[in-house]
C-alpha cells in the first residue's frame, strides 16, 4: 500500500475533516482567481478548476435566473460612478464595453428628452410661487 493510500481513506474525500478542510481552501483560492491543482510530485500541478470556470459558472447561473431588478447593472453604474480606479472599477469599464464615460451617455439620451418638460414646470412653479409669495 503506498504512502498516499495511507494518509487519504478510500472513502468519500468530502466526507472526511481532510477533504472538508481542501474544498474551504480551494473555494477561496478559486474566489481569489486561482486555479484549484492537485499536487504532481514528478512534474507541474494538475489544474483541476480554472480560475475561469467560476465567472463561467457564475454566467450560466445567471443566465438561468433572470434578474428583473437590474442590480447587476446598478452594481455596474455605481462601481463605475465611484471612479476608484481599483480592478473593479477596471472591470465594470470592460463589462459595459470598454468606455467609461457610457453611463454618463446613457444619462444624457434620458434626460435631455425631458429639457423643455423641465423649462416649462420650472417656469409655472416659479410663476405660481412669485404670485403667492413663498
Amino acid at each position: 500500500m503506498s504512502a498516499l493510500r495511507k494518509l487519504i481513506p478510500e472513502d468519500d474525500f468530502l466526507d472526511t475533516e481532510a477533504g472538508q478542510e481542501w474544498l474551504s481552501e480551494s473555494v477561496d483560492d478559486l474566489l481569489s482567481r486561482h486555479d484549484v491543482e492537485a499536487p504532481n510530485p514528478v512534474g507541474r500541478s494538475k489544474v483541476l478548476v480554472n480560475a475561469d470556470h467560476l465567472p463561467e459558472a457564475l454566467a450560466d447561473h445567471m443566465a438561468a435566473n433572470p434578474d428583473p431588478d437590474r442590480y447587476i447593472e446598478k452594481i455596474l453604474i455605481e462601481l463605475i460612478r465611484r471612479k476608484d480606479g481599483g480592478i473593479l472599477h477596471t472591470w465594470a469599464i470592460e463589462a459595459v464595453g470598454g468606455d467609461p464615460q457610457i453611463i454618463r451617455s446613457l444619462a444624457i439620451d434620458l434626460i435631455a428628452e425631458h429639457a423643455n418638460e423641465y423649462r416649462d414646470a420650472k417656469r409655472e412653479s416659479d410663476r405660481v410661487e412669485s404670485e403667492c409669495g413663498f
